[in-house]
This record gives C-alpha cells, sequence and structure tokens, in this order.
C-alpha cells in the first residue's frame, strides 16, 4: 500500500491505495463532479454532492451491469447461431 494524497472540492485527502495513480485519476473525476454539480446547486453543501454523486454512480453501475447482462445474452444468442451454422 502507497500513500496518496488528494483534493476534492477544496479538501485534502491522505489515502491509501494499491494503485496511486487510479486512485489519483478517481479523485480527479469525483473532484471535476462535484464542481459540475456545485455549480448547478450552489446551496447544497460538501456532503450532500457527494450524495448526488454516489447516486448518480450508483445508477451507472445498475446500468451497466444490465447492459452486460443484455450483451451476454446477445452473445450467447450469436454463439448457438454460429455453432449452427458450422456444424
Amino acid at each position: 500500500m502507497h500513500a496518496v494524497e488528494v483534493e476534492i472540492f477544496g479538501r485534502r485527502f491522505r489515502l491509501r491505495s494499491d494503485d496511486p495513480e487510479k486512485t489519483t485519476r478517481v479523485a480527479d473525476e469525483i473532484n471535476r463532479q462535484i464542481n459540475e454539480l456545485s455549480s448547478q446547486y450552489d446551496n447544497l453543501d460538501f456532503t450532500k454532492l457527494l450524495l448526488l454523486i454516489c447516486l448518480q454512480q450508483q445508477e451507472q453501475v445498475i446500468d451497466l451491469g444490465d447492459r452486460n447482462l443484455e450483451l451476454g445474452t446477445e452473445l450467447e444468442r450469436m454463439n448457438q447461431m454460429i455453432s449452427r451454422i458450422i456444424s
């Protein structure tokens, strides 16, 4: 584990990570998103902005999981079709 310091919304956080470069990239993206939301919702505090980001990202995770299942089903169907053609 390596120590890495990141800044999100003007606050510094010292984290430990197996991949400091990736952790920095993630923090930079969160910082970008929180700054974007802050400009849209200037009355929300840091915690509420982070909560909004968490909700948005979880929605994306669920959507990507659903899409992954759809693609898996399509791939299986295509594999069955190819098997029939080859047989």
